[in-house]
């Protein structure tokens, strides 16, 4: 079904984009430019450009030129940013039939700058400009930041937390919510794996060869998912090249970490083929048990290989282009730890298999057609499979305890238009959407039942420029079905023993979001923001109809066919400041869900005896739904306090509770923060600082189970843990070289992760010297 959807919706949509060509002939017009450095007035080559409201960008060449050719008549805003450097805009006129010719001069800085956002809007935003709290990640912050996993990667950004349970299985949570209620995007569409459905499963998606990663915070309905009520994580690589290259270009990235012997290397190539705009990409990556200070975590090995291919070819009407992405990871989730068993887990761990392809679509219509500006068509389809192995000291053969078979497709038709008005700028988007989940479940344990789902949504939304006040209102229609393959009940037993017998039935939903926005210029680089948003998201497969144990989750898992959507009500402020040496965002939230689904820990065990000399007693998981107060603040500061030497600084506070009974949710995470001295001079660069978290007392009220009080999570100690950085950076010929050295927990402190699943029984890594090398050329 999914597979047939998807074909027809690309047939119409391709037709629809090319037919206007053989209508849309006019004159165009072209600009041209150079990027120079403002004090010596040296070219820049490989500075960012791009034009807003197009999707189209570039790297200047070894000259510091670019050029966009084949431009419709009108007005452009021309955005550059460049590492290490301020980032600057300029608004130039197109005229047909003539060249527009430009030079920018940019000055260095030592701050973190980013130049502009493409998630919020699925098109480049200046970051000034984005109604909810964001967090971009790029340039020297990217490189600094990168580890083995995305969520990893990204733990230092306000609001975010990474669910550690070993390297492989890591997953993001914004604001104390995980799932799929964070959205994980690879250039804008669904990754397509499991990273959503239990805490085994991790991001299959590499980090290092990443140009950026966005981070937007708070409900993220209205463009890409009603499900989204924490936030948009978002990994950009162009894939599908969005300008023409006038040369070949590339970086080269490699890594290596004293934690656990691990080692990484990716290449990536872009460059012309005749019409095309061609790009490569490679890498691998591998590592044996983590250590931590307390000794080795067995089974948290890794080894992963990733790969694509990505064409496109750019007409003077817009773009078609295609690609196709191989990740295959193979990692280790621990079951013991110092001859500790995890609760639930195995004695030798479980080996996880995973495989991903996936094979993307895009085309646009840059030209004007009737009212709107650009249409584009974003399309995928996703195969994933997933084995998780448990492993057996005995001698005896391997078990295969879960099986999945997963594909995904998600086809999006999108439509802009901007208009100025005499006093007012109006610009906005109107989409469709289809997604489709066909999901296959076996083995001796998967945990949950086989099924499928499909959503179609549509979405609009209207940007009113009326400075200093800048006004948005969108609204989102979702009609969802869950479908399992099982239609057997489901059979538990309460904690009194009662046999409680659970119907299963097909579910439909058909739920609505909306938010109103407003950023307000209270004086020259200062601007307040606040977001009203109305959420929707109907309950996933998993928690309708698991029934039965999921042992690499170390959880028997009990599902609810009954469960009702939840809805929300959610309101953000914000302050922005950007002034010069200083800048910062500072952010309230508020967020009232009725019918909040989440794990709750039962208090009761079940034995899962295997054929053979072993079993296990496995902690009974079921999903419910309670209505919940989520609220907190978050904030990043950092400001130049001497040329060259930055001051920045981190904090995120999140308070989740279940309103009738005044119960803390699970596995929120505690208040946490980071802070950080950094010098960036021409060629050296470096850093000292520390991660810290405060004490996790707010866990769930204990449970009564046959006489006997248990307590479903654990309380958790607070840490510090310092960090370093040397580097050295050159420029030869064109080509960029980048060299650190990174220590990470340096003084090999013990700590533990309060959202962490084996929290209890192992701490976190310990001492980790990272060496990475990077060239750009």
């Amino acid at each position: 079904m999914v597979w047939q959807i998807f074909c027809r919706c690309i047939a119409v949509s391709v037709l629809g984009l090319l037919l206007p060509q053989a209508v849309a002939a006019q004159d165009t017009g072209r600009i041209i430019g150079q990027i120079v450095e403002a004090t010596s007035g040296a070219p820049l080559p490989g500075a960012s450009v791009a034009l807003r409201a197009t999707n189209r960008g570039q790297a200047t060449d070894t000259d510091g030129r670019f050029s966009f050719e084949r431009l419709s008549p009108g007005t452009y805003t021309l955005r550059v940013s460049f590492v290490s450097f301020a980032s600057r805009s300029r608004e130039l006129t197109v005229e047909a039939g003539e060249t527009t010719t430009v030079t920018l001069a940019l000055s260095p800085t030592a701050l973190d700058l980013p130049d502009v956002v493409v998630t919020d809007s699925r098109r480049p935003r200046a970051a000034a400009e984005v109604y909810r709290p964001t967090s971009v990640v790029t340039g020297p912050e990217l490189q600094r930041r990168l580890s083995s996993s995305v969520p990893a990667t990204l733990n230092r950004v306000p609001g975010f937390s990474a669910q550690y349970n070993g390297p492989g299985a890591t997953r993001p949570s914004i604001r104390g919510m995980g799932g799929d209620r964070v959205l994980m995007l690879e250039d804008g569409q669904r990754t397509g794996d499991l990273y959503q459905t239990t805490a085994d499963h991790g991001v299959m998606v590499e980090p290092l060869t990443a140009e950026r990663m966005e981070v937007i915070r708070g409900p993220a309905g209205l463009l890409y998912s009603a499900q989204a009520l924490g936030g948009v994580v978002n990994v950009i690589r162009n894939d599908i090249p969005r300008a023409q290259p006038a040369q070949l270009t590339g970086t080269f990235s490699s890594q290596l970490a004293s934690m656990n012997n691990g080692r990484a290397a990716g290449l990536t190539v872009t460059g012309p083929a005749g019409p095309l705009a061609l790009r490569a990409e490679l890498s691998g990556r591998g590592a044996e048990d983590t250590r931590t200070p307390q000794g080795d975590l067995p089974s948290t090995g890794l080894t992963t290989y990733n790969g694509s291919l990505g064409a496109s070819y750019l007409p003077s009407w817009g773009l078609v282009g295609a690609s196709y992405r191989f990740y295959d990871n193979v990692y280790g989730v621990p079951g013991e730890f110092n001859g500790e068993l995890i609760e639930g887990g195995h004695p030798g761990g479980v080996d996880i298999e995973a495989t991903r392809q996936v094979g993307r679509f895009r085309a646009a219509y840059a030209q004007r057609l009737w009212v709107f500006s650009t249409i584009e068509l974003d399309a995928n389809l996703t195969r994933y499979e997933h084995d998780e192995i448990e492993l057996r000291r005995d001698g005896q053969a391997d078990i295969l305890g879960t099986r999945f078979r997963q594909t995904s497709g998600e086809v999006n038709l999108v439509a802009r238009h901007q208009h100025d008005l005499r006093d007012l700028r109006t610009e906005g988007v109107v989409g469709v959407s289809y997604t489709g989940r066909s999901l296959g479940a076996g083995g001796l344990s998967p945990g949950t039942r086989s099924g499928d789902t499909w959503n179609v949504a549509a979405y609009g939304y209207e940007d009113l420029n009326l400075s200093p006040l800048r006004l948005q209102v969108g609204a989102r229609v979702d009609i969802q079905r869950r479908t399992p393959r099982s239609q057997a009940d489901i059979r538990v037993r309460s904690s009194e023993g009662e046999r409680i017998t659970k119907p299963v039935t097909e579910r439909s939903f058909a739920g609505f979001s909306g938010s109103v926005a407003a950023l307000y210029d209270v004086a020259p680089a200062w601007t307040l923001g606040a977001r009203i948003a109305r959420s929707y998201r109907a309950p996933g497969l998993e928690e309708l109809y698991s029934d039965g144990p999921h042992l690499a989750d170390f959880s028997y898992d009990i599902g609810d066919p009954s469960l009702d959507p939840e809805t929300g009500l959610g309101l953000d402020i914000f302050l922005r400041t950007d002034y010069g040496r200083f800048r910062s965002e500072l952010t309230g939230f508020f967020n009232r869900v009725a019918g909040y689904i989440f794990t709750r820990n039962t208090g009761l065990t079940v034995l899962i005896d295997r054929t053979g000399d072993f079993g296990r007693v496995t902690p009974v998981f079921e999903n419910t739904g309670r209505d919940a107060d989520f609220w907190g603040a978050e904030g990043s500061a950092q400001i130049e306090v001497l040329p060259s030497l930055v001051v920045d600084a981190t904090a995120s506070y999140v308070r989740a509770t279940q309103r009738m009974a005044d119960n803390p949710l699970p596995r929120i995470p505690p208040l946490h923060g980071s802070a950080e001295v950094r010098y960036v001079g021409p060629r050296v660069f470096g850093s000292v600082g520390m991660d810290a978290a405060a004490a996790q007392r707010r866990v769930p009220h204990p449970v009564t189970v046959g006489g006997t009080e248990r307590r479903p999570e654990q309380p958790t100690d607070g840490y510090h843990t310092a960090y370093a950085e040397l580097g050295l950076r050159l420029t030869t010929r064109g080509t960029f070289h980048r060299l650190s050295l990174r220590g990470r927990n340096i003084t090999d402190a013990t700590w533990r992760n309060h959202t962490s699943r084996i929290k209890d029984v192992a701490p976190q890594p310990g001492r980790n010297l990272v060496l990475t090398y990077r060239v750009e050329f």
